[in-house]
């Protein structure tokens, strides 16, 4: 079987369409997937450990493997994720899975007993078990930072951070400070050293709801620019474009990620967002990675997916600016079928050229 260019994972594809270029075809990443099943499904074999939740600060499938992975899909770019979230309570439901609960982090003696983060050398040796992986693939390597707003209020507890905000605001700071720091230490090393080998940097931070931002505007414009400034400072000053995943209603949120000097974001999630009108606007100046409804990849049939990424091939290709990718991660209760179905979409309807016609491919 002919396997066209096209249908191959390329790095180079996907950085044209963060900077607003069409480049062979539409581009397609997932940054996350966290279930077994999927990866056992592409890879065609079983997977001797179990696949760890990244969105939680674990690892997810070996680098060789993830690299392994996208290079059988086609898939651009895998997320090396460079994780600092202490003092999460976690709680393990009654099918042994375990979810986030709270965070230990009540007062300012807690500050002096926050749960370590990784060493520095194991991170590095991370980046480079990604870097031998992925030689000769055309698989990309991002390098994805948590950050220090919701870090933070996952540290000391979502609810009790509301409160926090208000009650006692110099605490929220002074922890927000704390993980600023550390991370700002680690991309600055990460960057300096792989520099090379990193295609772009993601920060993950949600910041927003369904409504709109975590808290009062004129609060966050307080609190979190010259914070995010300072965090991707030493990606921006190696000419290195940044991505900010949040969950959330973009359209107060875009403008402060715009005035920080955020290049793209994901996934502009489909219950809050239009993502055609959010293009739209921001033409242009942000890139946008998303939103295949992670509800229709469960539950739709492979035909239904491939309308709806034939039909957003033909809304949000022309120009560039526009990653396919899901609206959230790939999780547990996601079809292995249906996520390929995505997948393979792309390539069949996203040629430039003929976007929304049927290549034959893969």
């Amino acid at each position: 079987m002919v396997v066209h260019d096209y249908a191959r994972s390329d790095i180079s594809r996907l950085m044209k369409a963060l900077r607003h270029e069409e480049a062979d075809r539409v581009p397609f990443l997932e940054n996350w997937v966290t279930s077994q099943g999927v990866y056992e499904y592409v890879l065609g074999r079983k997977l001797a450990y179990d696949v760890a939740d990244a969105r939680v600060g674990g690892i997810l499938a070996a680098p060789e493997d993830y690299v392994e992975f996208a290079a059988r899909l086609g898939m651009d770019a895998v997320l090396c994720n460079l994780s600092w979230r202490p003092n999460n309570v976690f709680r393990k439901a009654s099918d042994g899975t375990e979810h986030y609960v709270d965070g230990s982090v009540k007062t300012w003696a807690d500050l002096d007993n926050l749960e370590p983060p990784l060493p520095l050398g194991v991170q590095f040796d991370y980046m480079e078990r990604y870097i031998r992986a992925a030689e000769g693939t055309g698989v990309g390597i991002v390098a994805n930072f948590t950050s220090f707003f919701d870090s933070a209020m996952l540290a000391a507890g979502v609810n009790d951070s509301f409160l926090l905000f208000y009650d006692d605001r110099p605490f929220m700071e002074k922890l927000m400070d704390i993980l600023l720091e550390h991370q700002v230490m680690v991309i600055t090393e990460i960057i300096d050293r792989y520099s090379d080998n990193v295609a772009y940097t993601m920060i993950n931070d949600d910041i927003g709801h369904n409504n709109g931002l975590m808290i009062n505007p004129d609060m966050f414009a307080e609190i979190f620019p010259r914070r995010m400034k300072r965090l991707i400072a030493p990606a921006k000053e190696l000419g290195k474009l940044v991505l900010m995943h949040t969950d959330g209603k973009m359209d107060g949120i875009m403008p402060f990620l715009y005035e920080c000097g955020i290049d793209a974001v994901h996934p502009v999630e489909p219950e809050s967002n239009d993502i055609v009108e959010v293009k739209s606007r921001w033409a242009g100046r942000m890139a946008i990675v998303g939103n295949i409804p992670t509800v229709l990849l469960a539950y739709g049939s492979t035909e239904e997916i491939e309308n709806m990424v034939r039909d957003y091939c033909v809304k949000l290709g022309p120009g560039g600016g526009w990653v396919l990718g899901s609206s959230t991660s790939i999780m547990d209760g996601i079809p292995p079928e249906n996520f390929v179905a995505m997948t393979q979409a792309a390539i069949r309807y996203g040629r430039y050229g003929s976007l929304g016609k049927d290549s034959g491919a893969p």
